[in-house]
């Protein structure tokens, strides 16, 4: 009796298996995929073409110091934009990192975000999503009016993408769109700036002003290692920027090797090596935007009000020559709350979202030069 029961048991199982996979062949046969080719494509946010899924070219790697180069394969600040009228969407991609971080989750290292564009507004799209060894997000766009529409996909922050494939519905179109070709911001600096700890890719700072300033912006920040160094300034010279933000400071802690004079000597040669390039573009000079707990810990405030009275005499020194070319964002226009980070030193997404309004503020003003001019 008891081996019947298990005959039936087995024989049940199988038949349930068998349509399972029928029910995913016939899911899988309503979609046609779109492979996208890295060497082929380039994507937002990137300043060289033919870098694959990377920030910085390859020749970077006879410059840049190890570090910097690794970093630069993570896709932070990256995406691509497309049209398409498919009202459900596979994306699937493989990452060669650790998919999370202790303070940053999974969504924001390794995950992507999508957004549609309703006339002139982008509205998140929330995802079904399953990180393995190829990472998969379900997206469902069924409550907006039928029709082609514009699209884009947010990159991971912290980690690298490969083998990126986009799945429509099968009688959809779609199509890739050209990435824009206005005169971008150039951005320079940390791991806040690449994105930690955002919960994912659409609210790191340089992601939310891409859309709310709706122009194009670079993000050159390296964890732990933006350091206003010459050979990542050569690199970032290379680039057309309309505005050029140095906002390295949190990775420049004052010390025996970062001393008054170093600190201050890097910041005005960054500054003189792209005016030499860039004579009518802006450089805006980024203060350190404090840590939460510097009003309880006083070695943490000595740090970054050191760091700021530097800049602000670099500043006041150069403006004399510069103009209005030259601005500077302080800390007090950052004005982060004290409940805006994670770990005292790296926003949450609170705090991306007022890193973002303080330099939209800012850059809003910057742009209105070029507008007129």
């Amino acid at each position: 009796m008891k081996n019947l029961s298990m005959k039936v048991i087995n024989s049940m199982l199988l038949i349930f298996c068998c349509c399972v996979c029928k029910l995913s062949a016939q899911g899988q046969n309503d979609y046609v995929w779109h492979e996208i080719a890295s060497e082929k494509t380039k994507f937002e946010g990137q300043g060289w073409s033919n870098i694959g899924f990377n920030r910085l070219p390859d020749k970077a790697e006879k410059t840049v110091r190890d570090a910097v180069l690794s970093l630069s394969r993570n896709s932070a600040g990256l995406g691509m934009r497309f049209d398409t009228d498919s009202d459900s969407l596979i994306i699937e991609y493989q990452v060669d990192g650790n998919l999370s971080m202790h303070h940053m989750p999974a969504t924001g290292v390794s995950g992507i975000d999508l957004y549609v564009k309703n006339e002139t507004e982008w509205l998140w799209v929330r995802g079904k999503f399953n990180f393995n060894d190829t990472i998969r997000y379900v997206f469902s766009i069924d409550g907006l009016a039928k029709g082609v529409r514009e699209h884009q996909i947010l990159f991971p922050l912290y980690n690298n993408i490969k083998n990126l494939r986009i799945a429509t519905n099968k009688k959809s179109t779609f199509k890739i769109l050209p990435v824009r070709t206005e005169k971008p911001i150039v951005t320079y600096g940390t791991s806040i700036m690449q994105g930690a700890c955002a919960s994912r890719p659409g609210m790191a700072w340089t992601n939310i002003l891409t859309r709310t300033l709706d122009h194009p912006v670079i993000n050159l920040g390296f964890s732990g290692n933006g350091r206003l160094e010459p050979q990542v300034i050569d690199l970032v010279n290379e680039i057309d920027g309309l505005v050029f933000v140095l906002d390295c400071l949190p990775n420049l802690s004052p010390n025996d090797t970062n001393t008054e004079v170093e600190i201050k000597k890097r910041i005005r040669m960054s500054v003189e090596t792209i005016y030499e390039k860039h004579p009518s573009s802006t450089i805006l000079l980024v203060q350190h935007a404090g840590y939460s707990d510097g009003l309880v810990d006083s070695s943490r405030k000595v740090v970054y009000e050191t760091l700021n009275k530097w800049m602000l005499e670099v500043y006041v020194e150069l403006k004399r020559t510069r103009g209005s070319s030259l601005q500077m964002l302080s800390k007090e226009d950052i004005n982060l709350s004290n409940d805006a980070f994670v770990d005292g030193t790296h926003p949450t997404d609170l705090g991306m979202l007022q890193y973002a309004q303080a330099y939209e503020k800012k850059l809003r003003d910057i742009m209105k030069k070029y507008k007129s001019d």
